[in-house]
């Protein structure tokens, strides 16, 4: 075929190479942030939260007057990034799941992270963190450093099903530093990772308090916990969560009062 045209031949040509380019184009560099092993109807299986691309400092220790602060709550001393869970079985990678999309719903209490990004802490934030750094700065970061990496994955069996194949998530923070979290695992009757979702909205990732989640692994039958109590920043009403959860179905409303212990304002699946 002959070429009339140089910018013909030009376009031609770039069109034939941008698919060598991209696959020559080097892989976005990985790091492990944890590694847990864990049984999955009697086949042993291994779970990785691996950091894909670059991660940045979230609430570091380097400025602990902001750590300590409500938005930081539960994520200090963290990291930012681009997450993937990974299910391996005999050491091949037999799915990938990526926990981003849960923090898309975040609050704006939750500031400098990227869109599709997931927050995890790193080192667990100390009472007296704060004073210890107006002390000695270089010893107080180098203690730090040192603290072990927090432990993400604790299974658990949040639905029920009878199998403790699931873990809790913080995916943001509520308004006086008090966390909120989902639960991301296998849900029942399931062979593919997803978060839990209650019965009555499962358009959406299911996130509570950890109150609310220890009740639906622990308590049979119904429970109610607290969401918002009469008086927190002024609140003039209280929320609780009314729940269960039972064979893999997971059951939430939200029922909203007066203050205090007044009437039922209204009650909506949660």
């Amino acid at each position: 075929m002959r070429w009339n045209h140089p910018l013909l031949a030009l376009s031609a040509l770039l069109l034939m190479t941008a698919p060598l380019a991209s696959a020559l184009s080097p892989a976005q560099p990985e790091s492990l942030r944890e590694e847990q092993r864990l049984t999955v109807d009697g086949r042993e299986e291994v779970w990785q939260l691996v950091w894909v691309g670059p991660v940045r400092d979230y609430c570091e220790a380097i400025s602990p007057e902001m750590a300590i602060t409500a938005p930081c709550a539960g994520f200090a001393y963290g990291e930012t990034g681009r997450l993937s869970l990974r299910r391996l079985r005999d050491g091949q990678v037999v799915e990938r799941f990526d926990p981003g999309t849960a923090f898309a719903g975040a609050s704006e209490m939750l500031p400098g992270r990227e869109a599709g990004w997931s927050v995890l802490p790193r080192r667990a934030l100390q009472d007296d963190d704060y004073g210890r750094w107006l002390e000695d700065e270089g010893k107080f970061l180098k203690a730090v450093d040192q603290r072990p990496a927090v432990t993400l994955m604790r299974f658990a069996d949040y639905d029920r099903d009878g199998r403790s194949s699931e873990f809790l998530l913080q995916t943001d923070v509520q308004p006086g530093g008090k966390p909120l979290y989902a639960a991301i695992g296998l849900p029942a009757g399931r062979d593919r990772l997803d978060f839990l979702r209650s019965a009555g909205r499962p358009e959406r990732t299911l996130v509570l308090n950890a109150r609310a989640w220890a009740a639906l692994r622990d308590q049979k039958g119904a429970a109610m916990v607290a969401q918002w109590s009469c008086g927190d920043n002024g609140a003039e009403t209280g929320s609780d969560y009314v729940l269960s959860a039972d064979a893999g179905r997971i059951s939430v409303r939200l029922r909203e009062s007066a203050c205090p212990s007044g009437p039922v304002i209204r009650e909506t699946d949660w």
